[in-house]
């Protein structure tokens, strides 16, 4: 929509500042919120489903390293009395642990009968309200995470000779260094990450409210106004639940805290707001063969942009309800985008293929969009094989006395005859032809 330039009338300072920025869409202040929070919703985007790898590649790895331990215990008591004797760092990591303890949590139990590390930590926190379940203590199996990393950091020249302990040292220092690392990108990178796109969203948001509070609900609850507010609340939210769902201890809290850490993924439907801004501009002086090109752009734009997000949006949710029955075929965002891509493109291999009720849903709902994305595509691509396989000429001198008046048909003829479309004596005669309509 046109920015109506007589609001900036009589306007100073901080009005006029919000007024160019967010309203003025021929003002560079426009020009560089727009880039900036539509490049931060790519960034996020991009964050979150980086996460989603992280946290599996931290899960698996700590689960292999505590299960190594384990194995030294039981059989190599020399190396774990050493172990035991370094001291305890209760700081380090203990962000991951908590996350850590809500991804077990929240795990199905079916698929950990093969792995015994992962049944033993899952059944010392899935059973966090019946202790008479409980094996082992999840802050201990931690303890001794930490101490034994600790201590395989350094050589121990009693066991070097030691082809078990060469072995553990190894993996210890390898398995250290990549949680060292993944925990470095998660809770420094791309936690800033996600708080600049966070604060920026909400800025936007609450200036879209202030420009527009003498009638805020109408934005508040208008489509914009809803695909804003979803892209925030999921983050503001989510700390509050965590902190209550620790307080309570409950397995519902914290379902509750993964589910809502998926919603972040509603960010994507703000890629629509960035479709509608590739297209965008003052449609007053386009003639109607510029507006039906922006049409044709307008509508391959957002089917690609579609696609993109039921990618994204359909793998996330079968991560979430598949990973627990099938961790190998399912493990992070990335891994299923694989399997996205081969149902929404209806190829279906089926090397990877749900097999849970809920996980069968998604991918039945993500088969029915497919078809409607594939039919926003093909119309688009339709209009643009139609204008290349066109000459266009001959419609634009047949049907210009339909549309314009002599003079401008005139102005026509002229730009075909430059053009090379029609030659000189067509031109004249055309032109012969409207000047005795005059």
């Amino acid at each position: 929509m046109e920015f109506d330039k007589s609001q900036l009338v009589g306007k100073s300072g901080f009005e006029r500042m919000m007024l160019e920025t967010f309203e003025d869409h021929e003002s560079k202040k426009h020009a560089v919120q727009a880039f900036i929070i539509n490049a931060l919703i790519i960034i996020s985007i991009g964050a979150i489903i980086y996460e989603s790898y992280i946290e599996d590649k931290i899960e698996t790895t700590q689960a292999l390293a505590e299960q190594a331990y384990r194995q030294i215990e039981r059989e190599h008591p020399e190396i774990n009395d050493a172990i035991e004797k370094v001291p305890y760092d209760e700081e380090k990591y203990v962000r991951l642990f908590d996350e850590l303890f809500e991804l077990r949590l929240t795990s199905r139990p079916d698929y950990l009968l093969d792995n015994p590390a992962y049944l033993d930590i899952y059944e010392a926190t899935a059973n966090a309200e019946a202790p008479s379940l409980t094996r082992i203590e999840p802050k201990l199996v931690h303890k001794r995470f930490i101490q034994a990393i600790t201590y395989f950091e350094r050589e121990e020249e009693k066991f070097a000779s030691n082809e078990s302990y060469v072995t553990f040292r190894n993996a210890f220092k390898e398995w250290g260094q990549t949680i060292d690392q993944q925990h470095y990108i998660k809770y420094q990178i791309l936690a800033v990450v996600d708080l600049i796109a966070l604060f920026f969203f909400i800025l936007e948001y609450a200036a879209q409210c202030y420009l527009g509070r003498s009638k805020i609900t109408g934005f508040v609850f208008s489509a914009n106004g809803i695909i804003d507010a979803m892209a925030i609340l999921p983050s503001l939210i989510e700390p509050l639940v965590k902190i209550i769902a620790g307080s309570a201890g409950g397995l519902g809290g914290l379902q509750i805290v993964k589910t809502l850490r998926l919603l972040r993924l509603m960010r994507l439907l703000r890629m629509l707001k960035l479709a509608a801004a590739v297209v965008s501009g003052d449609g007053s002086e386009k003639t109607p063969e510029e507006r039906k090109n922006d049409a044709i752009k307008m509508n391959l734009v957002i089917a690609l942009m579609g696609l993109g997000m039921c990618v994204v949006m359909f793998s996330a949710l079968i991560v979430f309800c598949e990973r627990g029955a099938q961790p190998d075929a399912f493990p992070h965002i990335p891994a299923a985008m694989w399997w996205g891509i081969v149902t929404l493109t209806t190829v279906g291999y089926g090397d990877v293929s749900p097999i849970t009720p809920a996980g069968q849903i998604i991918a039945g709902v993500a088969g029915l969009m497919s078809v409607v994305i594939f039919a926003l595509m093909l119309g688009a691509i339709g209009g643009v094989v139609d204008e290349f396989m066109s000459d266009g000429s001959e419609d634009e001198v047949g049907n210009v006395g339909a549309i314009a008046s002599p003079s401008e048909q005139i102005a026509t003829l002229a730009g075909l005859l430059e053009a090379g479309h029609i030659s000189q004596e067509e031109f004249d005669d055309k032109k012969a032809n409207l000047l005795d309509q005059i």
